[in-house]
């Protein structure tokens, strides 16, 4: 999917578009909105494209990451393994979601500079 932003018509479109778990896959982004220099156009649309296609796998990991590494230093302990990999379970899965909220905040911030300017 391609997306196009001349107007505020299409940051109407666009912003319909920002969800949290059923966000398109964007191949491409093209920044036209009157008022904005070339440069501010080009990095509004390399944002744009990289906040609608980040899955929140980064800040999954981050957790998982912090989460085994807590795991190891207070040491499993018997039964505590199962509860130790249930707390990493649940760290990544948190992870994702805060991940996917940081990423659908910005496209609003970002499509709402945009209309600003517009």
């Amino acid at each position: 999917m391609d997306i196009r932003i001349a107007d505020s018509a299409d940051l109407d479109r666009t912003e319909a578009l920002v969800s949290w778990l059923r966000r398109p896959h964007v191949d491409g982004v093209a920044v036209t909105v009157p008022g904005l220099d070339a440069a501010r156009r080009e990095r509004s649309a390399r944002q744009l494209r990289r906040h609608f296609n980040d899955c929140g796998c980064a800040w999954s990991a981050l957790a998982l990451v912090a989460a085994v590494t807590a795991a190891l230093v207070l040491g499993p302990r018997g039964g505590a393994i199962a509860v130790a990999a249930l707390g990493c379970l649940g760290a990544a899965v948190t992870g994702k979601l805060l991940g996917l909220a940081w990423s659908r905040r910005r496209l609003l911030t970002l499509l709402r500079a945009l209309r600003t300017t517009s």
